[in-house]
Protein backbone atom coordinates (compact mmCIF):
# COMPACT_ATOMS: atom_id res chain seq x y z
CA UNK A 1 0.00 0.00 0.00
CA UNK A 2 1.15 3.47 -1.12
CA UNK A 3 0.77 6.24 1.39
CA UNK A 4 0.87 9.73 -0.04
CA UNK A 5 1.56 12.56 2.27
CA UNK A 6 -0.43 15.53 1.13
CA UNK A 7 0.69 19.04 2.13
CA UNK A 8 -1.42 19.28 4.94
CA UNK A 9 -0.50 16.25 6.57
CA UNK A 10 3.12 17.20 6.22
CA UNK A 11 2.17 20.33 8.06
CA UNK A 12 0.67 18.26 10.92
CA UNK A 13 3.57 15.78 10.79
CA UNK A 14 5.99 19.00 11.50
CA UNK A 15 3.94 20.20 14.03
CA UNK A 16 3.97 16.96 15.91
CA UNK A 17 7.84 17.12 15.48
CA UNK A 18 8.26 20.37 17.01
CA UNK A 19 6.15 19.86 20.30
CA UNK A 20 8.07 16.71 20.38
CA UNK A 21 11.22 18.46 20.63
CA UNK A 22 10.46 21.60 22.81
CA UNK A 23 8.99 18.93 25.30
CA UNK A 24 11.88 17.48 25.57
CA UNK A 25 14.40 20.20 25.32
CA UNK A 26 12.14 21.18 28.53
CA UNK A 27 12.55 18.17 30.47
CA UNK A 28 16.30 18.57 29.79
CA UNK A 29 16.57 21.90 30.73
CA UNK A 30 14.18 21.44 34.15
CA UNK A 31 16.84 22.47 37.12
CA UNK A 32 16.96 19.39 39.36
CA UNK A 33 18.18 20.51 42.87
CA UNK A 34 21.44 18.81 43.57
CA UNK A 35 21.64 16.09 46.77
CA UNK A 36 23.26 18.27 49.51
CA UNK A 37 26.90 17.45 50.37
CA UNK A 38 26.97 17.04 54.22
CA UNK A 39 29.80 18.59 55.47
CA UNK A 40 30.34 17.60 59.14
CA UNK A 41 29.69 20.40 61.75
CA UNK A 42 32.75 21.10 63.69
CA UNK A 43 32.60 20.37 66.87
CA UNK A 44 33.93 23.30 69.78
CA UNK A 45 37.48 21.20 70.79
CA UNK A 46 37.49 20.62 74.87
CA UNK A 47 40.46 21.56 75.99
CA UNK A 48 42.12 19.23 77.97
CA UNK A 49 41.91 18.98 81.74
CA UNK A 50 45.11 19.00 83.31
CA UNK A 51 46.17 17.20 86.41
CA UNK A 52 47.07 19.84 88.91
CA UNK A 53 50.77 20.93 89.26
CA UNK A 54 50.84 19.66 93.18
CA UNK A 55 53.11 21.73 95.07
CA UNK A 56 54.56 19.68 97.96
CA UNK A 57 53.46 20.81 101.38
CA UNK A 58 55.85 21.85 103.69
CA UNK A 59 56.83 19.66 106.71
CA UNK A 60 54.14 21.52 109.23
CA UNK A 61 56.70 23.37 111.53
CA UNK A 62 55.51 22.23 115.10
CA UNK A 63 54.11 24.83 117.12
CA UNK A 64 55.50 25.39 120.79
CA UNK A 65 53.56 23.18 123.55
CA UNK A 66 53.43 26.29 125.50
CA UNK A 67 50.57 27.71 123.19
CA UNK A 68 47.16 26.92 124.13
CA UNK A 69 44.06 27.70 123.04
CA UNK A 70 41.96 30.02 125.22
CA UNK A 71 39.00 28.81 127.19
CA UNK A 72 36.03 30.52 125.89
CA UNK A 73 34.46 30.65 129.48
CA UNK A 74 37.23 32.23 131.27
CA UNK A 75 38.33 35.79 131.09
CA UNK A 76 41.51 36.15 129.66
CA UNK A 77 44.82 36.61 131.93
CA UNK A 78 47.37 38.72 130.95
CA UNK A 79 50.37 36.94 130.61
CA UNK A 80 53.66 38.56 131.79
CA UNK A 81 56.08 39.48 129.00
CA UNK A 82 59.30 36.99 128.39
CA UNK A 83 62.47 38.22 127.96
CA UNK A 84 64.05 35.97 125.37
CA UNK A 85 67.04 34.12 126.37
CA UNK A 86 70.35 33.74 124.24
CA UNK A 87 69.52 30.45 122.04
CA UNK A 88 71.54 27.64 123.04
CA UNK A 89 71.70 24.23 121.73
CA UNK A 90 69.61 21.62 122.96
CA UNK A 91 70.88 18.48 125.33
CA UNK A 92 67.66 16.77 125.04
CA UNK A 93 65.91 17.06 121.78
CA UNK A 94 62.41 15.22 120.95
CA UNK A 95 58.94 15.91 121.38
CA UNK A 96 56.93 17.20 124.18
CA UNK A 97 53.03 18.12 124.95
CA UNK A 98 50.84 20.28 126.83
CA UNK A 99 47.34 17.82 126.94
CA UNK A 100 44.57 19.50 127.91
CA UNK A 101 42.15 16.95 129.25
CA UNK A 102 39.17 15.93 131.29
CA UNK A 103 38.16 13.09 133.63
CA UNK A 104 35.13 12.22 135.17
CA UNK A 105 35.20 12.38 138.88
CA UNK A 106 32.89 10.04 141.25
CA UNK A 107 33.70 11.71 143.97
CA UNK A 108 32.51 15.05 142.69
CA UNK A 109 30.29 13.80 140.25
CA UNK A 110 31.80 15.85 137.73
CA UNK A 111 34.13 16.35 134.56
CA UNK A 112 36.96 18.07 136.14
CA UNK A 113 40.02 19.47 133.41
CA UNK A 114 43.28 19.24 133.91
CA UNK A 115 46.52 20.10 131.75
CA UNK A 116 49.41 17.59 131.72
CA UNK A 117 53.22 18.19 130.26
CA UNK A 118 54.80 15.30 128.77
CA UNK A 119 58.23 16.36 128.49
CA UNK A 120 61.06 16.02 125.90
CA UNK A 121 61.70 12.35 124.74
CA UNK A 122 58.19 11.16 126.04
CA UNK A 123 57.06 9.85 122.67
CA UNK A 124 60.15 8.47 121.83
CA UNK A 125 60.67 6.02 124.13
CA UNK A 126 59.44 3.52 127.06
CA UNK A 127 61.14 5.63 130.02
CA UNK A 128 58.47 6.36 133.39
CA UNK A 129 58.90 9.67 134.63
CA UNK A 130 58.42 11.60 138.18
CA UNK A 131 55.69 13.59 138.64
CA UNK A 132 54.77 17.08 140.05
CA UNK A 133 51.73 18.33 140.59
CA UNK A 134 50.97 22.02 141.17
CA UNK A 135 47.98 24.02 142.52
CA UNK A 136 46.97 27.73 142.02
CA UNK A 137 46.06 30.58 143.62
CA UNK A 138 42.39 30.65 145.13
CA UNK A 139 40.97 33.16 142.07
CA UNK A 140 42.87 30.92 139.37
CA UNK A 141 41.96 28.06 137.16
CA UNK A 142 44.03 24.99 136.24
CA UNK A 143 45.65 27.38 133.88
CA UNK A 144 47.70 29.88 135.98
CA UNK A 145 50.48 28.45 136.24
CA UNK A 146 51.04 28.23 132.54
CA UNK A 147 50.10 32.51 132.54
CA UNK A 148 53.16 33.16 134.82
CA UNK A 149 55.42 31.09 132.70
CA UNK A 150 55.81 27.38 133.77
CA UNK A 151 55.82 25.90 130.30
CA UNK A 152 58.18 28.13 128.81
CA UNK A 153 60.85 27.53 132.14
CA UNK A 154 60.16 23.82 131.55
CA UNK A 155 61.16 23.82 128.02
CA UNK A 156 64.34 26.18 128.76
CA UNK A 157 65.81 23.68 131.63
CA UNK A 158 64.53 20.49 130.22
CA UNK A 159 66.33 21.09 127.02
CA UNK A 160 68.96 22.21 128.19
CA UNK A 161 70.11 19.97 130.44
CA UNK A 162 69.51 21.74 133.83
CA UNK A 163 66.80 19.77 135.51
CA UNK A 164 65.52 16.26 134.90
CA UNK A 165 62.62 15.60 132.32
CA UNK A 166 58.96 14.91 134.63
CA UNK A 167 55.46 14.96 134.29
CA UNK A 168 53.88 18.03 135.52
CA UNK A 169 49.78 18.00 136.66
CA UNK A 170 47.48 21.41 136.53
CA UNK A 171 44.64 20.11 138.15
CA UNK A 172 41.21 22.21 138.74
CA UNK A 173 40.32 23.27 142.22
CA UNK A 174 37.43 25.36 141.24
CA UNK A 175 38.26 28.03 144.39
CA UNK A 176 37.97 24.72 146.34
CA UNK A 177 41.62 24.88 148.87
CA UNK A 178 41.76 21.78 147.63
CA UNK A 179 41.01 19.62 150.84
CA UNK A 180 37.74 17.71 152.23
CA UNK A 181 34.90 20.80 153.25
CA UNK A 182 33.38 20.74 156.40
CA UNK A 183 29.62 19.05 156.19
CA UNK A 184 26.38 20.69 156.00
CA UNK A 185 24.51 22.62 156.97
CA UNK A 186 27.67 24.36 157.51
CA UNK A 187 29.41 23.80 154.40
CA UNK A 188 28.78 21.56 151.22
CA UNK A 189 31.03 18.71 152.37
CA UNK A 190 32.80 18.14 149.08
CA UNK A 191 35.62 15.81 149.01
CA UNK A 192 38.04 18.49 147.17
CA UNK A 193 41.05 17.18 149.16
CA UNK A 194 40.24 13.26 148.43
CA UNK A 195 39.79 14.44 145.02
CA UNK A 196 43.38 15.53 144.31
CA UNK A 197 45.30 12.63 146.14
CA UNK A 198 43.14 9.79 145.20
CA UNK A 199 41.14 10.44 141.58
CA UNK A 200 43.83 12.88 140.19
CA UNK A 201 46.79 11.30 141.14
CA UNK A 202 45.36 7.94 140.26
CA UNK A 203 44.54 8.87 136.82
CA UNK A 204 47.72 10.34 135.76
CA UNK A 205 49.55 7.05 136.92
CA UNK A 206 47.17 5.05 134.68
CA UNK A 207 47.14 7.31 131.86
CA UNK A 208 50.73 8.17 131.84
CA UNK A 209 54.37 6.87 132.41
CA UNK A 210 54.74 8.26 135.54
CA UNK A 211 56.65 6.39 138.18
CA UNK A 212 54.30 5.85 140.71
CA UNK A 213 55.59 6.03 143.62
CA UNK A 214 55.82 8.78 146.73
CA UNK A 215 59.26 8.97 146.54
CA UNK A 216 58.87 10.52 142.52
CA UNK A 217 55.47 12.54 143.75
CA UNK A 218 56.02 16.41 144.55
CA UNK A 219 53.16 18.29 145.30
CA UNK A 220 53.56 22.59 145.09
CA UNK A 221 51.22 25.83 144.96
CA UNK A 222 50.82 29.52 144.69
CA UNK A 223 48.92 31.35 147.62
CA UNK A 224 45.65 29.24 148.64
CA UNK A 225 47.69 26.29 146.85
CA UNK A 226 50.60 26.90 148.54
CA UNK A 227 48.69 26.08 151.70
CA UNK A 228 46.60 23.28 150.04
CA UNK A 229 50.17 21.85 149.37
CA UNK A 230 51.29 21.58 152.50
CA UNK A 231 47.63 19.95 153.69
CA UNK A 232 47.74 17.54 151.24
CA UNK A 233 51.19 16.82 151.46
CA UNK A 234 50.60 16.62 155.81
CA UNK A 235 47.74 14.51 155.23
CA UNK A 236 49.05 12.32 152.92
CA UNK A 237 52.66 11.32 152.91
CA UNK A 238 52.20 8.10 151.47
CA UNK A 239 51.42 9.89 148.37
CA UNK A 240 53.79 12.96 148.29
CA UNK A 241 57.13 12.68 149.66
CA UNK A 242 57.99 16.72 148.51
CA UNK A 243 56.18 19.71 148.90
CA UNK A 244 56.24 23.24 148.07
CA UNK A 245 54.33 26.10 149.64
CA UNK A 246 55.01 29.51 147.52
CA UNK A 247 53.53 32.56 148.93
CA UNK A 248 51.36 29.82 151.22
CA UNK A 249 47.96 31.86 152.37
CA UNK A 250 48.22 30.25 156.24
CA UNK A 251 44.87 30.46 157.23
CA UNK A 252 42.77 28.98 159.59
CA UNK A 253 39.05 28.70 160.53
CA UNK A 254 38.34 32.29 162.16
CA UNK A 255 35.18 32.10 160.15
CA UNK A 256 35.73 34.13 156.87
CA UNK A 257 35.62 30.53 154.84
CA UNK A 258 32.88 28.01 155.48
CA UNK A 259 34.20 25.44 154.22
CA UNK A 260 36.59 25.41 156.82
CA UNK A 261 34.41 24.76 159.45
CA UNK A 262 34.84 25.29 162.78
CA UNK A 263 38.87 25.30 164.80
CA UNK A 264 37.69 21.40 165.48
CA UNK A 265 36.94 20.43 162.10
CA UNK A 266 39.51 22.12 160.90
CA UNK A 267 42.30 20.88 162.96
CA UNK A 268 42.83 17.72 160.66
CA UNK A 269 44.15 20.11 157.81
CA UNK A 270 45.56 22.80 159.75
CA UNK A 271 48.92 22.87 158.58
CA UNK A 272 50.23 24.48 161.98
CA UNK A 273 48.51 21.64 163.83
CA UNK A 274 49.72 18.90 161.99
CA UNK A 275 53.30 20.16 162.37
CA UNK A 276 52.70 20.49 166.21
CA UNK A 277 50.47 17.32 166.76
CA UNK A 278 51.70 14.97 164.18
CA UNK A 279 55.10 13.17 162.70
CA UNK A 280 53.85 13.46 159.41
CA UNK A 281 56.44 16.17 158.75
CA UNK A 282 59.11 13.40 159.47
CA UNK A 283 58.32 11.84 155.90
CA UNK A 284 58.68 15.41 153.73
CA UNK A 285 60.97 17.39 152.01
CA UNK A 286 59.64 20.95 152.40
CA UNK A 287 60.19 24.08 150.75
CA UNK A 288 58.73 27.49 151.29
CA UNK A 289 58.95 31.09 150.03
CA UNK A 290 57.88 34.70 150.24
CA UNK A 291 58.57 38.20 148.80
CA UNK A 292 60.58 40.03 151.31
CA UNK A 293 57.82 42.89 150.38
CA UNK A 294 54.56 40.60 151.11
CA UNK A 295 52.21 42.42 153.17
CA UNK A 296 49.15 40.12 152.59
CA UNK A 297 50.19 36.77 154.07
CA UNK A 298 54.44 37.68 154.77
CA UNK A 299 53.46 38.05 158.67
CA UNK A 300 51.64 34.46 158.99
CA UNK A 301 53.70 32.73 157.03
CA UNK A 302 57.16 33.95 158.69
CA UNK A 303 55.58 32.82 161.80
CA UNK A 304 54.80 29.35 160.74
CA UNK A 305 58.51 29.08 159.69
CA UNK A 306 59.65 30.53 162.79
CA UNK A 307 57.04 27.58 164.76
CA UNK A 308 58.75 24.65 162.89
CA UNK A 309 62.08 26.09 163.19
CA UNK A 310 61.50 25.65 166.79
CA UNK A 311 59.69 22.34 166.79
CA UNK A 312 63.19 20.97 164.50
CA UNK A 313 60.88 20.36 161.67
CA UNK A 314 63.49 20.65 158.61
CA UNK A 315 62.46 22.60 155.73
CA UNK A 316 64.01 25.62 153.39
CA UNK A 317 62.94 28.98 153.66
CA UNK A 318 63.50 31.92 151.68
CA UNK A 319 62.12 35.13 152.28
CA UNK A 320 65.33 37.43 150.81
CA UNK A 321 63.97 37.92 147.27
CA UNK A 322 62.43 40.82 146.18
CA UNK A 323 58.58 40.56 145.70
CA UNK A 324 54.97 40.73 146.77
CA UNK A 325 51.85 38.75 146.83
CA UNK A 326 51.58 38.73 142.76
CA UNK A 327 52.34 36.82 139.61
CA UNK A 328 55.43 38.72 138.92
CA UNK A 329 56.88 37.40 141.99
CA UNK A 330 56.05 34.01 141.29
CA UNK A 331 56.68 33.83 137.66
CA UNK A 332 60.53 35.23 138.38
CA UNK A 333 61.37 32.24 140.66
CA UNK A 334 59.56 29.66 138.27
CA UNK A 335 62.89 28.79 137.64
CA UNK A 336 64.26 28.33 140.87
CA UNK A 337 61.20 26.41 142.23
CA UNK A 338 61.34 23.39 139.13
CA UNK A 339 65.37 23.20 139.90
CA UNK A 340 64.56 22.52 143.46
CA UNK A 341 61.48 20.11 142.25
CA UNK A 342 64.07 18.25 140.06
CA UNK A 343 66.72 17.86 142.49
CA UNK A 344 64.59 16.02 145.26
CA UNK A 345 62.27 14.25 143.16
CA UNK A 346 63.14 9.88 142.41
CA UNK A 347 63.93 9.61 138.77
CA UNK A 348 64.76 6.51 136.73
CA UNK A 349 67.59 4.49 137.67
Amino acid sequence: MVFIETPGAITRSAGWLILIFWTMLGIGCSTIAPTPTLIPTARPTRPATLAPTTTPSPSPTPTSPCALAPLPDRTPIVRPTFTPLPAQPSVLPGRSQWIDTKFKSALLDRAMPMLVYLPPGYFDSTRRYPTLYMLGGFAGDYREWTYWGICEALERLTRRGKIQPMIVVLPEGDHSWWFNHAPPPVSDGKPWGDYIWREVVGYVDVNYRTLPRRASRAIGGLSAGGQAALMLALTHPQVFSIVGAHSPSIRGADGSVAAFGDPEYFKQYDPVWLIEHTQAWRQLTVWIDIGRDDTQWGEAIVKFHQRMDALGVPHEFNDAWRGIHDDAYWSAHLPDYLTWYASKLAGEK
